[in-house]
This record gives structure tokens, sequence and C-alpha cells, in this order.
């Protein structure tokens, strides 16, 4: 039975649980977990199923919620087996990008979330700098691992002196949900502890050069740490690269509809990193 497969049966089973035996389950994309949207007794949930090392994550996703940041709170988790059963408050929202002004916002509210988490307590088991599971050997194409390595050599003398604290690990426009309660930021399960300008980075890379300005009003970096930006850039990039690569070897579809979306993923880390 493939994990698809395994994670359905323990979703309806931790569903029946949890919200009774009349709840509806609807699939949802994800490229790390086994998502789905729930109902139940006229109210909607989010269920995620997930490597256990998602905990952390989910922590800080409470703390951020409880100081006035929606994030999706968990509401029950478990563990069953080797994954990872979370159901989480259902965000309504607009998810952004591709709109004029959206750039702005994802750079507000990351620097919001940045601000908050300064003073959040850091989870024992989260990931912290340099990451263990960053192995650019992965990376198969000998120019473009090369190009990595660079890369991740170069963020590594930056974030000798760069500000660190915990990080969202992947704020992509679609984990910022936009309504009239204003802007949330969800899906928590990549958080980690390192060098913000990751995150900075991380959005860049989702959106353009103009988020970096907008993170700068809200945000505890300042423009002198914010020039080693373009830098962290080249690293996201080889993070994509590893991602994309391992995947590739793997033959992991999770949350894509077929393996060219890992081909197209590892294209563009490859433009990104090489031109």
């Amino acid at each position: 039975m493939d994990r698809p497969t395994d994670d359905e049966r323990i979703a309806r089973e931790a569903v029946g649980e949890w919200l009774g035996a009349d709840a509806t389950l609807s699939s949802l994309l994800a490229m790390n977990s086994s998502t789905w949207q729930v109902a139940a007794g006229g109210e909607r949930y989010v269920l995620k199923i997930a490597a256990p090392t998602d905990a952390p994550g989910l922590e800080v996703a409470a703390w951020l919620d409880a100081h006035g940041l929606r994030t999706g709170v968990p509401l029950r988790t478990s563990v069953r087996g080797d994954r990872l059963v979370a159901l989480l408050e259902f965000v309504e929202g607009r998810e952004l990008g591709g709109v004029d002004g959206d750039t702005d916002l994802v750079g507000e509210t990351l620097g919001l979330a940045h601000g908050l988490l300064r003073d959040a307590p850091v989870p024992d088991a989260l990931d912290r700098w340099p990451w263990p599971w960053l192995e650019p050997d992965m990376i198969d194409e000998p120019e473009l691992r090369e190009a990595a390595v660079g890369a991740i050599a170069g963020a590594a003398r930056i974030a000798r002196t760069a500000t660190h604290g915990i990080l969202h690990g992947d704020p992509a426009p679609e984990a910022f949900l936009a309504s009239k309660r204003g802007v949330a930021m969800i899906d928590w399960g990549a958080a980690c502890h390192g060098p913000l300008l990751y995150d900075v980075a991380s959005a860049w890379l989702y959106t353009n050069v103009g988020v970096l300005a907008a993170y700068m009003g809200t945000g505890p970096l300042g423009p002198d740490e914010l020039a080693d930006a373009p830098a962290f850039l080249a690293f996201r990039w080889a993070v994509q690269a590893w991602y994309f690569s391992r995947r590739r070897r793997r033959g992991d579809l999770t949350g894509l509809a077929t393996d060219a979306d890992n081909d197209k993923g590892l294209a563009d880390a490859r433009r990104g990193l090489l031109g």
C-alpha cells in the first residue's frame, strides 16, 4: 500500500475520532504533506499528515496565533506510526500573489511575523543553523552542484554575523491569506531557526525585489543587513536545487501532477544560480 493511501486511511480514522462519522474530507494539493479540507457540523477545518519533524512548526504557529497573527492554529494533534496528524483551524482568505500590492503585503506580514517571533520560545526540536538536511551532494548536475556549494558557502560567511531567529521556512504567497480580518500566515511545517535573511530571500524569490522595502517597514532587519539579501537569494536557489534533485531521485510526486513539475522546479533553480 503506497503512502497516499496510508495517509488517507489515517486521515479518515483521525477525523472520525475527533469530529465524528459525518465529517467529510476533500483532498488539497500540498508539496510536503497530505492535506484535506474537512467539513463537520457546519464548521471547516484543515487536516494535515506529515513527518513528525513538522511538530515544532505547529508549536510556533500556536504561539504566533496567541500573540496576534493568525496562522491556522493546531486544534488537535497525534502521532500515528511514523506520521504526524494535525487538525488545524481553517483560515478564510484570498491567497496572495499576482495582484498589484501583494508583494507589499507579503513583505509587511513576514516582517510582522519576524518581529513577533523575537520574543517566542524556540522549540527544542526546531532545526538550527547550519541545517542538517541540506546535502548538496544530492544535486546530480556537476555545474549546478558547484554553484550551489558556492552559494551555501557565501551564506555561511554572512550568517556568522547575521540576525538569527525563528523562520517560517517557505513564505510563498499562498502561505499568506488576506481577508477583512487582515493577512494570516499559514503552513508553518517547514519552520526552522537561522538567519532571518533566509525568509526574506525566499519571499523575494516568490515575488520581486520590492518585498525588501516592504519588509523593512515592519521587520527587525535594517538596510545594512538587507544588503546581503542577494547572497541569500542565491542560497535559496541552492536549497531549491537540492530539494527538487532529492525529489527526482526518490520519485517523490507529493503535491504534484507529474514528474515534469519536479523538472520545472530544478530548471528554475538552474536559472536562478547559473543564469
